[in-house]
């Protein structure tokens, strides 16, 4: 009975294979972005609508940050898929030392502090973008959310782990 509710294991394949995909996408939409930062920058055209007060620097810098993003992205969702391989599918420890050590992934719990982590850099850096879009001088008090949360997620982090490192 044990053994064949073992092998539903590989039904995570599915997960690991749709993280990848997902990776490779944001990957070339980081690529596509930095692309048009420099078509901006070179030659004052964009794909993408930007606002007019922005200068060709400024908004190749906009687009660079979008980057960025989808960079930092692309990297989590690899991490997610590897993390999710080495858990559930494939399961030799000797492998794992030859891996760099952030990319030991002990338990599920160390993947949701990683995706924690990098949802407050995105919202770092969406903050980032945000206010070079709207300019300084257009900020609202409502602008103010984005920061709390980054604040609130921080927290919430740091007691996840209070006691851990005893």
């Amino acid at each position: 009975m044990f053994s064949r509710f073992y092998s539903l294991r590989y039904i995570c394949i599915i997960a690991v294979i749709s993280l990848f995909a997902g990776s490779v996408l944001m990957f070339l939409s980081g690529f596509l972005h930095t692309l048009d930062a420099y078509l901006i920058f070179f030659f004052g055209r964009s794909v993408v609508t930007l606002p007019g007060h922005l200068t060709e620097n400024a908004a190749a810098s906009v687009v660079l940050i979008q980057a960025v993003d989808a960079f930092l992205f692309a990297l989590v969702l690899l991490i997610f898929s590897y993390g999710i391989y080495a858990l559930f599918i494939f399961n030799a420890e000797t492998s794992t030392t030859k891996l760099p050590k952030w990319l030991h992934i002990g338990n599920i719990s160390e993947l949701k502090t990683i995706l924690v982590q990098v949802i407050i850099v995105i919202l770092a850096v969406n903050l980032l973008e945000h206010v070079i879009m709207v300019g300084s001088e257009a900020l609202r008090w409502e602008t103010l959310i984005i920061p709390a949360s980054m604040v609130g997620l921080a927290l919430a982090l740091n007691l996840m782990h209070t006691g851990k490192e005893a």
